[in-house]
């Protein structure tokens, strides 16, 4: 959790910064180029604080302060607005990792009863066994997650359901070929048949460049899914890559969400580069299985349709 005094720091930061942040809002409104923030939780609990974790209330106010600074929005929108290259307001979504069991407690029905659209990332080996996670382990703090049953409910209910491996390793070592099928391919399938859901959209464990591979990175697509999210910090600007989209914590406190959503300087102009290449696929069997978004006749994004291997450089702006 932020101390006291680093959100005060943050507050004058803000504040200090003020007259540039007015400036950089307005040429986004003129120019129709506002970016998109990808915020996302880990675990929305009373009970065991830990640094991927927030309190209940403090959700709350979370969804508040972007209802009123922002518009929230779906992974969909955000890389349906990517690809069209213009984006008339400041677009949130809403993500979680990994599929602890008390996000059902309040965060996830207050997203359904205000009807927020939400991806929640999975990770099917611990949902399936009912197994704790190393890290929380580590900590000698099991901490239970959803089960299957849970999984179900929420896609019924309008949450979109996302992969996030089978048993959350680190996707930037060498796996085997076999292994990544395991964690990439047959997770995804896993989860359809749980869900009924087509899943679109894949989350990389831990989430920064070290954590993933070209190898990797081909099998996500090469899997059926449209697009990946990191977890290493940045904002999204219309025309820019539509199959990687940054996200940022949401986990470190309400003064520094804020200071994402009132648009930090600091976070447009500084960029780390992550380089990877977009591998040739057969489009056509995920294009006629993609789902279409509502008052909209094609899919939100189609697989890439290169012709060769081509490298892809994408401006994510640094953490938090």
């Amino acid at each position: 959790m932020m101390t006291a005094l680093r959100e005060h720091l943050l507050n004058t930061y803000e504040w200090l910064t003020s007259s540039t942040r007015r400036e950089i809002v307005q040429q986004f409104s003129k120019l129709k180029s506002w970016p998109a923030s990808v915020v996302f939780y880990h675990r929305v609990a009373e009970s065991v604080a830990n640094p991927w974790s927030i309190s209940n209330d403090n959700f709350v106010e979370h969804l508040d302060l972007i209802a009123e600074l922002a518009t929230f929005a779906s992974l969909d929108d955000t890389i349906r607005t990517q690809q069209e290259k213009s984006r008339e307001t400041h677009f949130v979504a809403i993500t979680f990792d990994d599929g602890y069991a008390e996000n059902l407690d309040r965060a996830i029905p207050e997203l359904i009863r205000r009807k927020i659209p939400c991806t929640y990332f999975v990770t099917t080996d611990h949902v399936e066994n009912q197994k704790f996670f190393e890290h929380d382990i580590a900590r000698k703090e099991p901490l239970c997650v959803n089960s299957i049953s849970e999984i179900r409910w929420m896609a019924n209910n309008g949450i979109q359901i996302g992969g996030h491996t089978a048993t959350h390793i680190d996707l930037g070592k060498p796996w085997t070929h076999e292994r990544l099928l395991i964690e990439i391919s047959d997770s995804r399938k896993k989860l359809q048949d749980w869900t009924g859901q087509e899943i679109a959209y894949f989350a990389f464990p831990y989430g920064f460049p070290k954590n993933m591979s070209q190898a990797a990175i081909d099998m996500v697509f090469e899997s059926g899914y449209r697009a990946f999210v990191s977890a290493y910090g940045g904002l999204n600007f219309p025309g820019g890559d539509a199959f990687h989209i940054s996200r940022f914590h949401g986990e470190c406190g309400t003064a520094s969400l804020h200071n994402w959503l009132t648009m930090d300087p600091r976070k447009i102009g500084r960029k780390c580069r992550l380089h990877y290449k977009m591998p040739t696929l057969d489009v056509k069997p995920i294009i006629e299985n993609s789902v279409e978004l509502k008052n909209n006749s094609k899919p939100t994004i189609l697989a890439p349709m290169q012709t060769g291997l081509n490298p892809i450089s994408i401006s994510s702006i640094g953490s938090i």
